[in-house]
């Protein structure tokens, strides 16, 4: 198998695209309901918290609310769209680092949550370890990535024939895993996590959307690495893109699995 040395954030996903902030805060409107819901049940007054692949820090910023007057660290590679969030949260702190880098050691935790992370990691199960010792006894481990729609769509539908290449290209370009998210619960119990549970979230895309937002702005992102990947010529592409305005347009991109496990 052919060596991928392209990273996520080196040149797809970068901090410094144009669009990538409004990329993120589409995702993080798609995703944020699900996410809040599953921490809620978990958070406490004085949790000390590590939210890892913090992105534009929302959520850094809600556990920041949840566990006043504990602390949270939001952990990215690049950091330059987290830069302000201490001024709005002062009990968050943001910190520059690679978790892959197996250097790295951020002392313990009660809560840790790592969102479309590992995914898109070469190294995922060293992570995850890394991440399980950083707990203390009793902290919970909440981990949570994307898997391709399980909903099988007729083979005309352009958007469905994009969104499987979309995939295909990430997979190529970066060593992403669309299938990764559901080894969680196996991957939790063998480490020796109590109380493991998993759930699927499922939000629809629509011209309205959240979830449409995003993908019209995922699309454009990778159009050129798309095509360049030659599983699809440029009229299939702006038919999917073009699919996706129509008002009656409604479909199911992507599922967020989060899996989570209390540390004995």
């Amino acid at each position: 198998m052919t060596e991928i040395a392209e990273l996520y954030g080196d040149a797809l996903f970068a901090h410094d695209h144009d669009l990538e902030a409004v990329r993120l805060d589409a995702m993080s409107r798609m995703h944020d309901p699900a996410t809040q819901a599953r921490l809620s049940a978990i958070t406490r007054p004085g949790m000390r918290c590590l939210d890892v692949g913090a992105g534009l820090g929302r959520v850094s910023g809600w556990l920041a609310d949840q566990v006043a007057p504990g602390e949270v660290t939001a952990l990215d590679k690049d950091v330059r769209l987290l830069n302000a969030l201490p001024d709005v949260f002062p009990t968050v702190q943001v910190v520059a680092a690679d978790i892959s880098d197996n250097s790295l050691d951020l002392g313990s935790f009660d809560l840790i949550h790592a969102r479309m992370v590992l995914m898109h990691l070469r190294n995922r199960r060293e992570v995850f370890a890394r991440l399980a010792s950083w707990l203390k006894p009793g902290g919970w481990l909440v981990l949570a990535d994307a898997i391709q729609s399980t909903m099988v769509s007729p083979p005309e539908n352009a958007f469905r024939r994009l969104m499987e290449l979309h995939w295909a290209t990430l997979e190529r370009s970066i060593g992403t895993d669309r299938t990764w998210a559901l080894n969680y619960p196996d991957l939790l119990r063998g480490a020796g996590f109590k109380d493991v549970g998993v759930e699927l979230y499922h939000p629809p895309v629509s011209p309205d959307s959240a979830a449409g937002r995003f993908w019209a702005l995922n699309f454009g992102h990778l159009r050129e690495r798309i095509l360049a990947d030659g599983l699809v010529d440029e009229d299939l592409f702006e038919q999917a893109v073009g699919v996706m305005n129509e008002p009656d347009f409604t479909e199911l991109g992507m599922g967020l699995v989060t899996a989570w496990g209390r540390k004995p």
